[in-house]
């Protein structure tokens, strides 16, 4: 018997997006000399269009494009048709980077220190930075020396997780960065960034935020960005290009924003700074050709990720070159990668925008994620009509167990063990969440995991409920959110309360015994 009553399956996408349209992510991808054309070559149209068709936890993302401009007297323009901004400016008043308005923001800079900068544009230096502290997530990037350096070297963070300007690598010399693998003819060419041959990524399995779970251990697994939906596998390619820039994780964390005295990087709930991470490395080798000099093979820092939601801040990634983006080494009939090879690129896209979201936006989405899956296969078979205040905690657990199951069929273990987490440190706040995962850890009879289950068994089963009560009202304006959030933390507070009265059962149990063989 379906847990969902009620439902019509000819108007239920609309209903849901129109039920929690401010959960719908909202994108800005920003330039200053690259473009938006599909016969570019240093187009972003298939980057684009890839985040325009993704799935963020069961919702498509609005993607608002938009060319850098700081000049005053290039008046902005908005097209509605194509949703991309002409003349950008950081501080409009319609179109400005704020909270309210936009998620994430990818910035793709071309232009060099010496060129036009995001500092011309006043204001937008400090809109940028409130947007972080707020808790937006940023992306960034350039190419070799000091290419981006006109639109990212001043961010916070940003500015420390990726050569800008001193330090960068060179576009021909020794000094070069070059992931080209050579073609069929086993000839080094600059043509070969668009054959079918990526470069390998080494996969760094050891940043916090891949075992970001800390009930889910060993730390076996990529970082978010570079999960695979449905798989345990990680995304080990990357297009190649004959001289990429390079990322970095600082090494001084004691640094100030522009302010002289807020903490560039804050400190945890624990008291510790949260440090960005090495999310992978690749290696620059190969033969010169025309215009490039050999080089002397070394690693190098390809991704680089800071998760600043530990310290109440957004998220930031950075990336060693725009060429991981633009046509000429991914689209097709430009570029020749296909296959699992480009599926697995496409999937970082996606998983970019996913982690950088900010986390009020994440426990939103999370209810129109969770009644999506329950109308759909195995869920829609499994999960028992049986009221919610019949269960006990072992039963919730199973509940949450079997929605976990459901949703890593179709997506990255990161996000699905995150609303886990999430669910849990609703339902007992953070502080308490870490010591049930440390007490779980140390006797081996209370398992913080399990708790999250339960609490995320819960959800969905109120979920339900309260969509069965509301699922008939016609009026297409009422807050998803507002409705199901009422539910939220009581849902998931009765579930870990319920799994521990079970686990308090079995420990007194436990103890019973030990007194009968202790006496």
């Amino acid at each position: 018997m379906p847990i969902l009553n009620n439902i019509d399956i000819t108007r239920f996408d609309d209903l849901i997006i129109s039920w929690f349209r401010e959960c719908t992510p909202k994108i800005l991808v920003v330039t200053d000399n690259l473009n938006y054309s599909a016969a570019d070559s240093f187009g972003l149209t298939e980057f684009v269009d890839t985040l325009r068709a993704t799935s963020i936890h069961s919702m498509t993302p609005i993607v608002i494009t938009a060319s850098f401009n700081p000049n005053p007297a290039a008046l902005l323009s908005y097209d509605a048709a194509t949703r991309h901004i002409s003349n950008y400016k950081f501080t409009d008043a319609t179109h400005g980077l704020l909270k309210s308005r936009y998620d994430v923001v990818f910035i793709l800079s071309i232009n060099t220190a010496f060129s036009t900068k995001l500092t011309d544009e006043a204001g937008a230096l400090n809109a940028v930075t409130t947007f972080m502290q707020a808790g937006g997530g940023v992306f960034a990037t350039g190419d070799h020396e000091d290419l981006g350096a006109g639109m990212c070297m001043d961010i916070p963070r940003v500015r420390n997780m990726r050569y800008w300007t001193s330090g960068t690598p060179s576009a021909g010399g020794t000094n070069r960065l070059t992931t080209n693998l050579p073609g069929t003819d086993d000839i080094y060419t600059f043509s070969d960034q668009s054959d079918q041959f990526p470069q390998r990524l080494f996969v760094n399995y050891q940043t916090q935020a891949g075992g970001s779970i800390p009930m889910m251990s060993p730390l076996n697994y990529a970082h978010p960005v570079l999960q695979v939906s449905g798989s345990n596998r990680a995304i080990e390619v990357f297009p190649d290009h004959p001289h990429e820039g390079e990322c970095i994780v600082p090494s001084n964390l004691s640094t100030k924003l522009a302010d002289g005295t807020t903490d560039e990087w804050p400190m945890d709930g624990g008291g510790s700074r949260v440090s960005p991470e090495m999310v992978a490395i690749t290696v620059s080798h190969g033969n010169g050709f025309p215009g490039k000099q050999p080089v002397v093979p070394r690693s190098f820092i390809a991704i680089c990720a800071y998760d600043g939601q530990r310290a109440n801040v957004g998220r930031v990634v950075t990336d060693a070159t725009w060429h991981h983006f633009v046509n000429i080494n991914i689209k097709p009939g430009m570029a020749a990668l296909a296959g699992r090879n480009l599926t697995d690129i496409k999937q970082y896209y996606s998983n970019l925008a996913t982690w950088l979201m900010p986390k009020n936006v994440r426990f939103c989405r999370r209810y129109p994620w969770i009644i999506r899956e329950l109308v759909r296969y195995p869920l829609f078979e499994e999960i028992p009509s049986i009221p919610r205040s019949k269960l006990d905690g072992l039963a919730l657990r199973e509940i949450g167990a079997m929605l976990e199951r459901a949703l890593l069929n179709r997506h990255p273990r990161a996000e699905v063990a995150t609303l886990i987490d999430d669910a849990l440190e609703e339902a007992i706040g953070t502080d308490a969440k870490q010591k049930l995962n440390e007490l779980g850890r140390e006797f081996g009879n209370i398992s913080a995991y399990d708790a999250g289950l339960a609490a995320i068994g819960s959800l969905t089963l109120a979920i339900a409920e309260r969509f069965n009560e509301v699922s008939e009202i016609k009026d297409e304006q009422i807050n998803g959110e507002k409705i199901f959030s009422e539910i939220g933390k009581e849902a998931t507070a009765a579930g870990v309360k319920l799994y521990l009265a079970s686990a308090r059962s079995k420990l007194n149990k436990m103890e019973e015994l030990i007194d009968l063989i202790t006496r």
